[in-house]
C-alpha cells in the first residue's frame, strides 16, 4: 500500500490543512487519544471531513514541531473514528484505500515542511501507528520507538548525528 497513490481520490470529500489554532479544532481528538492537552504552539496539521458545503468536521490531527532548525519532530497523531459514521460506506473505503487519514496527515506536512528540515522524527509506541507510520516511509531507529523520515539525501555521519539528537530529546 501507498497512501501517496491514492491523496487524489479523497479531494472531493477530505480537506487536510495546517491551522493556526490545532486546539481549537482538535482538542476533543487528542483529549480522547492522550488525556491531556493538544500543543498550543505551531505547527497543526488537521484533517476535515466535508460533511455538507458549509460543515467541515475534524476528524484527525498531527502535530509539527521544528526543533533547532534542522529536525521537525511529529507527534500527536490521532483520529476520530466516531466523524467516520457521517461517511458514506464508498467514502470510507476511499479512506482505507488511502492509508487512513493519519497517514494523509502526514503526507501533507512532509510536504508542507520539507524545506524546513534535514529530517523528520517521530516517537511511536502504538503498533497500529507503527504501521501506518511506516506505510508513510518511516524508518526505524536503534533506538525503541524513535523512528525518522529521510527525505533529503543525508551522508550516513549526518543520519547518525540526527539520530543521536533525536535520542537525547527523549519522547516528544
Amino acid at each position: 500500500m501507498n497512501p501517496e497513490q491514492h491523496t487524489h481520490r479523497l479531494a472531493p470529500f477530505i480537506l487536510i490543512s495546517e491551522v493556526d489554532d490545532g486546539p481549537a479544532f482538535a482538542e476533543h481528538i487528542f483529549q480522547r487519544k492522550y488525556c491531556a492537552q493538544a500543543p498550543n504552539f505551531p505547527h497543526h496539521v488537521v484533517a476535515f471531513y466535508k460533511h455538507a458545503e458549509d460543515h467541515l468536521v475534524p476528524l484527525s490531527y498531527v502535530h509539527f514541531r521544528p526543533w533547532k532548525n534542522h529536525l521537525m519532530l511529529v507527534g500527536g497523531g490521532c483520529t476520530d473514528g466516531r466523524g467516520f459514521a457521517l461517511m458514506a460506506e464508498a467514502q470510507r473505503a476511499i479512506v482505507r484505500d488511502a492509508g487512513g487519514l493519519l497517514a494523509q496527515t502526514q503526507l501533507f506536512g512532509f510536504k508542507k515542511f520539507a524545506e524546513r528540515c534535514d529530517a523528520f522524527g517521530g516517537f511511536c509506541g502504538d503498533a497500529r501507528a507503527w504501521q501506518v507510520d511506516m506505510s508513510v516511509g518511516y524508518a526505524p531507529t536503534p533506538h525503541q520507538h524513535l523512528i525518522v523520515k529521510w527525505h533529503k539525501p543525508l551522508s550516513e555521519a549526518r543520519r547518525a548525528e540526527l539520530v543521536r539528537e533525536l535520542h537525547a530529546i527523549g519522547p516528544f
